[in-house]
């Protein structure tokens, strides 16, 4: 292996001379390949052995800030754009031609070999590393942009399928060497593994034992699809003789027309086609996995379906028998779904035996029966099972991703580039994959390896110990009778995958998703991701609506330069009597010149930029061009834009009821209350000094879903009471409530530092001014409407119109307590930009969405001025 290793990077040292060698060790910054904390990973033990094949290399592992979720990519996107980037790491297989795109990677042609013949990728005559022609065309194809290749594949390969608990398989009854080939055994697998009486330690909720864990992820879906017979996006090349369009699987490098015509090198389009027959389909069988009502047959124990006449009428008839049952006799679903306990892995479930199966990447069964404390032999895996119909087909998804290197290490000398070259040939070489396949044998889990592997290694003695049904599988999958499909690898992948699972998975596992529209909500997920948030808008379209953008986009430029126009005269005009004494002259712009310099470069410079951005297809490290208004127009014809922004108006509507009116009621209350004023004061005021991340933190904790979560205790703690039987809730994952839910932590963290200011201005009053309201006989309702309101009525307006701005922007609370979720519920304009920003990348539409929202709010920006402008503010005196 020493050898061969040598061999490969000699191979890949690009014939350096040695007077080219660095004089000092070379230090290259590694990501994902190498970490000292897990020495005993195959990566790390062959960087480990390369630094002693050559002194001049020093590997060091690279580290940078962590954010969760979707953005867990954006700070090393950001340390590239910053120049603090690693020399070396990983980019996955649906995102690296975004990666791509925005100019973050740096191109291996140097060292692979240079596009001659112009055909855009590097041919096997073309290439001048070997190993170049062992990878495979798809890999080859994903990884070339133009000729110019940007990645290389991993050595280890991973698959995803259907994970199941060998041992609670043949406690139902079920043969484990014989898995589900269908999606009707499937079914009938997850009924017999279902027992809704059954007492598991450790369970969360006592729901008994469920035959499969969903999860809501766009990427677990795909594989459902395919086994449908249908492909969740398609491209479409068009015969240049004919004229006709070929709609073809997203993995297709070569393609003859049935008249023998090569379209392999014409340049397809690419479209989603998630509500496809196959598409609605696969979604259809999550419904039914999750919602479908059966029971369990007294006599043979055998599931028995229901329809909803079965239900309406308390009998189902099952061959000549009359089978009558109860409504505690009929089960919902068969799955348990992975949002359900939260931060509970499916994983996790399987281990406690609360489901019987799940999907999931078979290479890390390994490590997943060592951390839940099951036996490896415990664990079985299949395909996917074939769909209905003739087009139906077992499935596996394959996951792959690629080393990179990023865009940085093209500003090193050659010298050293050849080095951090080494490192990445290094890190993803087959010896890599092969010391992983030696451990695996070694560790006794020979029953998670690849036969292929094992005799390609010499360890034909131990194939014995792979069960005859795993070696079908890979038998058939390098027959092709398995299909292997992958994630996609064009367009913005990320973000349909986080549409699906909030717009349309997700809410079918909620307790509201028997009667969701599924298919109108995947229908739409297709809308929007072939009208730009997946695949840009054809040039046709776009050129359709340039015209009328331009007008309207002069038209707002007009309104913003008049607004802006009299907001500038309003501070030139001759300053009233009462102020003219004020002394104007130099030595106070002098004193204000630097808050003013600080303000025009940290919030000025921005807004300039931004428009700049807005009118760019903007990359962080790459050429940005000017598109003109075309992003304006994608937003103007993406209905989830306007969505959003319908939703953030009733996001401040609601605010506007809750944490804006609150807050004065509370003050006159303040004023009221005849004993205890300090105390009251005091204890409304404290929760203002606790951090606003751990107030919705304390408050997320508080609306858990399941019966353990506080709310729900204390309607358990109600419900005792004689005639009140309240519903537990499931608080932020119902989509009736999450905004509302949302917005109460503001209201309880806000109103007592509110409620005091208003309090101040309620002691501007003379008590006098009471007292003799109090004498002409007005009550306290009197009172309050002809001296309080009127008192506090200027400050209720100047905080109205600095409040609504400030929550048409706020998304803090939504952030960490929904995410946007349920669905979409809870995506205000505010979070869709972030969004847009740091988990897409695409900086252009974030800056366009900015804009529109800053355009709609500059006109309140400007009523607040002039209003600030009458209002005289007096001491107030306080008790």
């Amino acid at each position: 292996m020493l050898i061969a290793g040598v061999a490969i990077l000699a191979a890949g040292s690009d014939g350096a001379a040695p007077g080219d060698e660095p004089t000092e060790p070379v230090t290259v910054k590694v990501l994902y390949f190498y970490s000292p904390n897990y020495p005993d990973t195959a990566s790390t033990r062959r960087l480990v052995q390369l630094m002693k094949e050559d002194p001049a290399i020093s590997v060091q592992e690279w580290g940078g800030l962590n954010l969760p979720g979707g953005a867990g990519r954006a700070p090393l996107m950001m340390a590239i754009a910053g120049k603090t980037a690693p020399d070396v790491c990983m980019s996955w297989f649906h995102v690296i031609r975004n990666d791509i795109r925005q100019g973050f990677l740096y191109p291996l042609n140097e060292w692979i070999g240079d596009d001659a013949n112009g055909n855009g990728q590097i041919d096997d005559d073309e290439a001048k590393w070997d190993r170049w022609k062992e990878i495979p065309k798809l890999w080859r194809q994903v990884a070339t942009v133009d000729g110019k290749v940007y990645g290389l594949p991993l050595a280890s390969k991973a698959y995803l399928g259907l994970v199941f608990r060998i041992d609670m398989a043949r406690a139902a009854g079920l043969d484990p060497n014989s898995p589900p080939r269908t999606w009707g055994e499937l079914f009938y697998w997850c009924q017999k593994l279902t027992d809704p009486n059954k007492k598991i330690p450790g369970a969360v909720l006592e729901r008994g034992q469920r035959g499969i864990a969903l999860q809501p992820y766009g990427w677990t879906w795909l594989p459902w699809v395919y086994s449908a017979g249908g492909s969740p996006i398609v491209q479409v090349r068009k015969s240049p003789k004919t004229g006709k369009e070929h709609v073809l699987p997203p993995d297709t490098v070569t393609f003859k027309t049935p008249e023998g015509e090569d379209l392999t090198h014409v340049e397809p389009s690419w479209r989603a086609d998630f509500a496809s027959p196959a598409g609605l389909a696969a979604t259809a069988f999550y419904h039914r996995l999750s919602w479908q009502r059966w029971l369990i047959d007294p006599e043979t124990h055998e599931p028995v379906n229901l329809k909803p006449g079965d239900l309406a009428a308390g009998f189902v008839v099952e061959g000549p028998r009359k089978l009558a049952f109860k409504p505690d006799d009929v089960v919902t679903g068969v799955a348990r779904g992975f949002m359900e306990q939260r931060g509970m892995n499916p994983w996790e479930l399987l281990g406690r035996g609360e489901v019987g199966m799940t999907t999931w990447v078979v290479d890390d069964l390994p490590a997943l029966s060592q951390s839940l404390g099951v036996s490896p032999d415990l664990l079985g895996w299949s395909p996917f099972p074939a769909g209905p119909g003739p087009r139906g087909r077992q499935v596996i998804q394959l996951h792959d991703h690629f080393g990179v290197l990023c865009e940085g290490v093209g500003d090193r000398p050659k010298a050293e580039r050849d080095k951090v070259w080494k490192v990445l040939a290094a890190a993803t070489d087959n010896t890599v994959g092969d010391d992983d396949v030696r451990q695996r044998v070694l560790a006794g889990l020979v029953r998670f390896v690849n036969p292929a592997d094992l005799k390609r290694l010499g360890f034909d003695d131990y194939l014995k110990d792979v069960p005859q049904v795993v070696r079908e599988y890979y038998d058939k999958m390098a027959d092709g009778l398995i299909f292997t499909c992958t994630e996609p690898y064009m367009g913005f992948w990320v973000t349909q995958d986080e549409a699906l699972n909030r717009e349309v998975l997700s809410l079918i596992m909620a307790d509201t998703g028997e009667k969701f529209d599924y298919a109108s909500a995947l229908r739409q997920v297709e809308h929007k991701a072939n009208s730009g948030l997946m695949f840009g808008l054809p040039r046709e379209v776009l050129d359709l609506y340039r015209t009328p953008a331009r007008v309207i986009f002069a038209a707002m430029v007009a309104v913003m330069a008049a607004l802006m126009f009299l907001l500038v005269r309003s501070f030139t005009k001759k300053a009233p009597a009462s102020t003219r004494q004020v002394y104007s002259g130099r030595l106070a712009w002098g004193l204000v010149a630097p808050a003013v310099l600080l303000i025009g470069l940290w919030s000025y410079y921005p807004l300039v930029r931004g428009m700049v951005m807005a009118l760019q297809d903007y990359k962080v490290a790459g050429a940005s061009p000017f598109v003109g208004l075309d992003n304006f127009i994608t937003l103007a014809l993406d209905k989830s834009f306007w969505e959003s922004l319908g939703r953030t108006v009733y996001f401040v509507l609601l605010n506007m009821v809750l944490a804006f009116l609150t807050p004065i009621v509370l003050a006159i209350l303040l004023s009221e209350v005849p004993r205890g004023k300090y105390l009251f004061r005091t204890l409304f005021f404290l929760p203002q000094v606790t951090s606003g991340l751990v107030i919705a933190l304390l408050w997320k904790l508080m609306f858990e879903p399941t019966p353990a979560g506080f709310l729900n205790q204390l309607i358990e703690i109600v419900n005792r009471l004689p005639g009140v039987h309240l519903k537990t809730q499931t608080w932020l994952q119902d989509p009736s409530l999450a905004m509302i839910c949302a917005i109460i932590p503001t209201v309880w963290a806000s109103m007592g530092m509110s409620s005091l200011i208003y309090l101040a201005a309620l002691k501007s009053v003379p008590e006098e001014i009471y007292e003799a309201a109090e004498v002409e006989g007005a009550g306290i309702l009197a009172k309050i409407r002809h001296i309080s309101i009127p008192t506090l009525l200027p400050l209720i307006v100047i905080n109205f119109v600095g409040v609504f701005v400030a929550t048409f922007q706020n998304m803090g609370n939504i952030f960490l307590m929904t995410f946007g979720g349920p669905g979409e519920a809870t995506k205000v304009l505010g979070l869709a930009i972030w969004i847009e920003a740091y988990n897409n990348l695409r900086f252009s539409m974030a800056t366009s969405m900015a804009w529109v929202m800053g355009s709609l709010l500059i006109g309140f920006t400007y009523l607040q001025i002039r209003f600030l402008r009458k209002v005289e503010f007096k001491r107030a005196a306080w008790e």
